[in-house]
């Protein structure tokens, strides 16, 4: 159950009681305003962090003990991020995977953890 409570009192906060879900943005206010953009193409910071990460494995493959499984992760979360409808839990598991296989070479790493900050997760 929601409801924005008001009236003589100016309270315009939102009371979220129950078993209520909420999904998406509340907003609560005069002249309130609010922007969601709901499964957008990646964004340039994403796009370019991909193609770091990719330039990356290529350059250091052979300090990497399973670069193939690697170069996997990354097509798994290159592939949900270009779908329509991305699962952030099968991009989280990949980058998690990708990221411990590249823990050893340090550009890597940061380059994988900055990918995640781009994705938003």
């Amino acid at each position: 159950m929601m409801s924005q409570q008001g009236g003589d009192r100016g309270d315009r906060g939102v009371h979220i009681g129950g078993n209520a879900n909420v999904s998406g943005q509340i907003a609560t206010g005069d002249n309130v305003t609010q922007n969601q953009q709901v499964n957008a193409a990646p964004s340039a910071d994403a796009a370019a962090a991909l193609e770091r990460v990719a330039r990356l494995l290529e350059q250091h493959a052979g300090e990497l003990a399973e670069p193939q499984r690697a170069r996997r992760d990354l097509a798994d979360v290159r592939e949900e991020v270009e779908e329509d409808d991305p699962d952030p839990e099968r991009m989280e598991g990949a980058l998690q995977r990708l990221g411990r296989r590249v823990s050893g070479v340090a550009v890597l790493a940061e380059a994988v953890h900055r990918l995640g900050a781009a994705l938003g997760l």
